[in-house]
């Protein structure tokens, strides 16, 4: 019998999840982490745009990938994108082309819906995916420095976020990405579903391990700046953030109040896939590297990526954006 794509619900979805749960189970246990792949299909954007699919062997399951249907802003341009993510090939098939099918099958059936590129992000050598015409797109992670105000936090109001800030979020989004070549068209249901997976993480999480939160400033009854960060083992990610200031100066007096709740503490490790236009006049660049995880990118159509090549600088992509 030949290989087959099927949905991965059922007993296949259970078999997926046991595959790679050791990979990429973020410290949650086998319950758990479940748990949290089912509650992100029941977001609204979730239940319509994310699902997981396995090439199987009869009852073996061969490969497996989550699939997500992107709206990416491109030169200008918002283009439907297949994202592909979590792709797993069990160990007796590895070497015999499994996962190649996999990912050969669901191009073709992005390019039969109408999808005009896909990404990826690799966490082996990209030579694998740049043999299927992906190319590398430049992501940079930041270390950042936080000037500590003298006197104490600054006179500003931080609260926590909620579903009435989505669609400020959204127009920062949007505005900040204005300038960019490449970056996500974020919906309030996207941003939504993006918050929530991080807080399903933590809430998942072992007691006291990690925690997210989504904190915004707000003038005139709306929502003027936001941060959503993720601390753990004394590290913050920032997953996202934005300020209707183009210097980001309320961002960055959020971060002065964020630290100043805990004088006594030690300051934490703050990282950042920030975008190179947005520096606040209170934060400072310690370190910038490449991303551990390299996001690729192909055309599904014209097989012609746009010339010139992607720089870093010309990229938008937050961390809570990672697939």
């Amino acid at each position: 019998m030949p290989f087959q794509v099927v949905p991965a619900t059922g007993a296949v979805l259970q078999q997926v999840l046991d595959d790679t749960f050791s990979l990429w189970n973020d410290g949650l246990s086998r319950d758990n982490y479940g748990k949290a792949w089912a509650a992100q299909l029941k977001t609204p954007w979730g239940s319509t745009h994310l699902d997981r699919v396995a090439l199987v062997d009869g009852p073996h399951v061969v490969s497996s990938a989550k699939r997500y249907d992107l709206s990416l802003r491109l030169d200008g341009r918002n283009r439907r994108c297949l994202g592909i993510g979590a792709v797993f090939t069990a160990p007796a098939y590895r070497g015999r082309g499994g996962g190649r099918e996999l990912l050969t099958r669901m191009l073709e059936a992005a390019v039969a819906e109408g999808q005009e590129f896909a990404m990826l992000f690799s966490e082996i050598a990209p030579a694998f995916y740049e043999r299927l015409d992906f190319v590398p797109v430049p992501l940079a992670e930041w270390t950042i420095e936080v000037d500590q105000k003298r006197g104490g936090a600054p006179a500003m109001l931080v609260r926590s976020g909620d579903d009435r800030d989505l669609h400020n979020i959204v127009e920062m989004s949007a505005k900040r990405a204005e300038g960019a070549r490449l970056a996500l068209d974020r919906s309030e249901d996207f941003v939504k579903f993006g918050i929530s997976r991080k807080r399903l993480l933590s809430g998942f999480s072992p007691a006291a391990t990690r925690d997210t939160e989504f904190l915004v400033v707000e003038e005139g009854h709306q929502a003027v700046a936001y941060l959503v960060c993720t601390s753990i083992d004394g590290r913050w990610i920032i997953e996202e953030a934005g300020d209707r200031d183009p210097a980001g100066a309320r961002l960055g007096a959020m971060l002065q109040v964020m630290l100043a709740r805990t004088p006594g503490e030690r300051l934490p490790e703050i990282r950042a896939w920030w975008p190179h236009a947005l520096v606040p006049p209170q934060l400072r660049v310690a370190a910038s590297t490449s991303t551990q995880e390299v996001l690729m990118i192909r055309p599904l159509k014209d097989r012609m990526l746009p010339l010139p090549p992607l720089a870093a600088e010309e990229v938008v992509y937050w961390h809570a954006d990672y697939f």
